[in-house]
């Protein structure tokens, strides 16, 4: 009997140890492919976050030459040579007037992350918290903003055509140059407070989602330096 319970024992040892092997081997396999999937999304991000700095510093310079325009024009000191830096064309300076910039940054591989389910291979606090930030709040922040400007924007558009139609004509004009069109343009907020008060608030805005875009663009460091980190492990 005794040989027998030693006999059963013993496969019995052995049927646990082979399913425990087998059950370790599974899981090794599964870590190693989830690693290879964690890799891989990682490494899209950071494909992803080079492309939305080189985004994000055209539009700081954009930005930036609007706050600069709006400045000069507003300026008492009115000097069209420190115009002619930023732009030599009338379309420049009447797009700042009267079209807004949206912020559209490429997000294609963070939304496709997020609607296949892959987010879950991501375990990196420092990571998921990151990219939330930036994808939501930050994101938010400034298209909030460029949706407030867009609606100056077209109230400034009723303002010009009311009571400044000659400067559609005039940046419409081949023959007026971008130093007839500016005096033009400066001679109307002069004389205009509405038209003049109006493109202050706007100054402001245009402040304000600069400071937004540079919150923005540091928490894109702070994403950058986790995955960084994270893909060291790796």
């Amino acid at each position: 009997m005794k040989k027998y319970v030693i006999k059963y024992t013993l496969e019995f040892i052995v049927i646990v140890l082979g399913i425990s092997v087998s059950f370790w081997v599974n899981q090794v396999a599964v870590e190693k492919n989830e690693n290879k999937e964690r890799v891989k999304i990682l490494t899209q991000l950071k494909t992803e976050i080079k492309d939305i700095k080189k985004y994000t510093n055209d539009r700081m310079k954009y930005w930036q030459d609007d706050i600069d325009l709006y400045a000069m024009f507003l300026s008492s000191e009115f000097q069209i040579n420190a115009i002619k830096e930023i732009t030599s064309s009338k379309s420049r300076v009447e797009y700042n007037l009267i079209y807004y910039r949206d912020f559209e940054p490429p997000m294609n591989r963070y939304i496709s992350i997020i609607n296949t389910g892959s987010f879950k291979f991501i375990k990196s606090e420092g990571v998921k918290e990151a990219l939330t930030r930036l994808h939501t709040i930050n994101f938010s922040n400034i298209n909030t903003s460029v949706q407030y400007e867009k609606l100056l924007k077209e109230h400034l558009i009723e303002i010009i055509t009311k009571n400044h139609p000659e400067l559609f004509f005039a940046s419409n004009d081949s023959k007026i140059s971008i130093e007839e069109y500016s005096k033009l343009l400066k001679i109307a907020i002069d004389k205009n407070p509405v038209l003049k008060s109006n493109l202050i608030i706007q100054q402001k805005y245009f402040e304000t989602k600069k400071s937004l875009l540079m919150l923005y663009k540091y928490t894109l460091e702070e994403l950058d330096y986790e995955l960084n980190k994270t893909l060291e492990y790796y």
